[in-house]
């Protein structure tokens, strides 16, 4: 039979386009996709409060350097989802401590300025994270003098600078940024630390979009974002510059992204095979939705529809941890997360692929402060997982030196197979409700050709 050809009128598209554009901001709203005004004025307040403290803080080293204050000042710089203004009601505010150079980052960051956080009423669950990297401008004056820890720390702020310049329309990046991550978020593929994208990826994309369709409506350009990385060939870079670069991609990169920053430098990426090709089945089912403007009735619940971890998988790689205390707990769990791609990629070794739920219990079976992470389990050959030796290997990686010892002291970690029927309610009830879904708008292939990686 031939292929029958739709000739649709330009006005109704356009009319289904500003329709689909506006229920698609309705539900952004509807979904807390967009913070309210008071709290966006409470972020403020509390970026003014912070700039104060690293302030009188700058004086404090400037009086045990015995310099003059007016040659000691300090500053607060945010960078991330909250200058790019896409952040959400539950986004936390990036920020980078800029302070003179006669402080010293050990003693008079790590210390000094801690215990003043410290001895504050409104700071609580502080924690100190010595290898974090931070962010940079592009005031060269600003980049002096530098440590190459310090120019580490400070590659964020001159990247959000310059993805603000790159775009041509800055409340429409804003708010497609702001559909995307919620998106990635309701379809399980917005956690760094499991192998999925990072806010600077999505960031990144976004923008490149809005480069290519300065003109695009709201919903054609979340359209054409899944058009256009459904069907990317993931041996090209992402570059918001367009122009090839000699960077050299990282080995074993999935997608490569590039940094709109000079020298060229790629997204720091924790994605595995497993994770990619997840990443991969969630665009094409998003084009597979999106793909036809002319439909009545398209729903956007069907796009942003949970991601439906208990009725997906049979078996699931439970994993708990507990310690003496709250703080001990954050400080604990957060060093066992930055560990967790060595497990992913010892399950991939042994024919296991696995789809980590970002969602956290608590386990009411112990005394102890907990949390349980539960990972949607793929069989790709007939292996038994050694459950034992699985746990023992990774708790070997996360105590192999001496601050990984330190925070395992008093901390445990255990894991164990589950099958879906023995998940949470809670975690159970959000493949409960799912939208019907026409099954002509989910006629699409799944991506089987997974070589983007490079060797």
């Amino acid at each position: 039979m031939a292929p029958i050809l739709l000739h649709l009128h330009p006005a109704f598209l356009a009319q289904m386009d500003s329709r689909r554009t506006t229920s698609l901001l309705q539900f952004l709203k509807d979904e807390g996709g967009i913070p309210s005004p008071e709290a966006d004025k409470k972020r403020e307040q509390v970026i003014r409060k912070l700039n104060k403290i690293v302030m009188d803080w700058a004086k404090v080293v400037a009086y045990e350097q015995r310099v003059p204050p007016r040659r000691a000042t300090a500053t607060v710089l945010t960078y991330g989802s909250y200058t790019l203004g896409a952040h959400g009601p539950e986004s936390d505010i990036d920020a980078l401590c800029v302070g003179p150079c006669i402080a010293t980052l050990q003693y008079h960051f790590f210390i000094v300025l801690r215990q003043i956080l410290e001895d504050r009423p409104e700071v609580s669950e502080l924690q100190t994270v010595e290898s974090a990297k931070a962010i940079i401008t592009s005031n060269p004056h600003l980049l002096q003098k530098l440590d190459s820890r310090s120019w580490r720390s400070l590659s964020g702020v001159r990247v959000n600078e310059q993805i603000v310049q790159l775009v041509p329309n800055a409340q429409k990046f804003q708010i497609l940024l702001r559909c995307i991550k919620l998106w990635a978020k309701r379809r399980g593929i917005h956690c760094h630390l499991l192998g999925f994208f990072a806010g600077i990826h999505l960031a990144i994309l976004a923008a490149y979009v809005c480069q290519r369709y300065p003109y695009g409506t709201i919903n054609g350009l979340f359209t054409i974002f899944f058009d256009i990385f459904a069907h990317w060939n993931w041996q090209i870079p992402v570059s918001l510059h367009g122009q090839p670069t000699n960077c050299r991609r990282p080995d074993g990169s999935f997608m490569p992204i590039l940094l709109p920053c000079t020298p060229p430098e790629f997204c720091t990426s924790n994605m595995t095979k497993g994770t990619f090709k997840k990443i991969r089945e969630e665009l094409m089912r998003g084009y597979a939705l999106t793909k036809e403007p002319w439909r009545h009735d398209f729903e956007w619940v069907w796009l942003f529809a949970p991601f439906p971890y208990a009725t997906k998988y049979e078996e699931f790689l439970r994993i708990a941890l507990c310690a003496p205390t709250s703080e001990e707990l954050r400080d604990w769990a957060g060093w066992v997360k930055s560990r967790f791609r060595n497990l992913i990629l010892k399950l991939e070794s042994i024919g296991v692929e696995c789809d980590p739920d970002s969602t956290e219990e608590v386990d009411h079976t112990v005394f102890e402060p907990s949390i349980v992470c539960h990972w949607g389990l793929i069989y790709k050959t007939s292996t038994h997982i050694d459950i034992s030796s699985l746990g023992e290997d990774f708790m070997k990686d996360v105590i192999n030196d001496v601050y990984g010892k330190v925070k395992g002291t008093h901390s445990k970690l255990t894991m164990s197979i589950v099958r879906s029927s023995q998940l949470p309610k809670s975690l159970y009830s959000h493949s409960v409700y799912t939208p019907y879904i026409p099954q002509y708008m989910l006629g699409y292939q799944t991506p089987t050709d997974y070589s983007g990686a490079a060797g």
